[in-house]
């Protein structure tokens, strides 16, 4: 009993997001703490997912062409990739596997944004991405190191975030 109450204490803090303006962190969070609690974080439709990839991926080119810190930006990426990875595993019932592809996928897409030349935002978005990208980081750094591992997420993202910062 008491484990199926911490793992609902658990699904409904992995819930949490970041603000109406902010990717979430709740399916990263999930799949980095296990199958149960992954089931717990519900089942999110396609389009959901494609917003929400919508979303990571316009925050993290914004704050590429912002010149946020890459190392700030590609860690806060790491985050993200997760996140979707997660997301479109539970939408689709996949599992570990679908998750590492779908990290891997969007891990790929990060790199496309980070050697993408975009028109620079307005200073009040840069403003914002600059206070985004270490907060985002920062506070799915736990999921990422739990995700890593549990297996989720390969090391060797770290070697190509690493050349990607340079």
């Amino acid at each position: 009993m008491r484990r199926i109450l911490l793992a609902t204490l658990v699904a409904l803090s992995a819930c949490a997001t970041l603000g109406e303006s902010g990717p979430s962190l709740r399916y990263a969070d999930a799949a980095s703490r296990g199958a149960w609690s992954a089931l717990l974080a519900g089942r999110p439709s396609q389009s959901q997912v494609e917003r929400a990839t919508e979303d990571w991926s316009r925050a993290l080119g914004d704050s590429f062409s912002c010149r946020v810190p890459t190392r700030e930006v590609l860690n806060a990426g790491l985050t993200g990739a997760l996140e979707i990875g997660a997301m479109n595993a539970a939408a689709n019932g996949g599992g570990e596997r679908e998750v590492r592809d779908g990290v891997a996928r969007y891990v790929g897409a990060i790199t496309a944004l980070a050697l993408e030349r975009r028109e620079r935002p307005t200073q009040e978005r840069c403003d914002a991405m600059a206070a985004w990208a270490p907060r985002i980081a920062s506070d799915g750094r736990e999921a990422v190191e739990r995700a890593r591992r549990n297996g989720l997420m390969d090391d060797d993202y770290g070697l190509l975030m690493g050349l990607l910062a340079r």
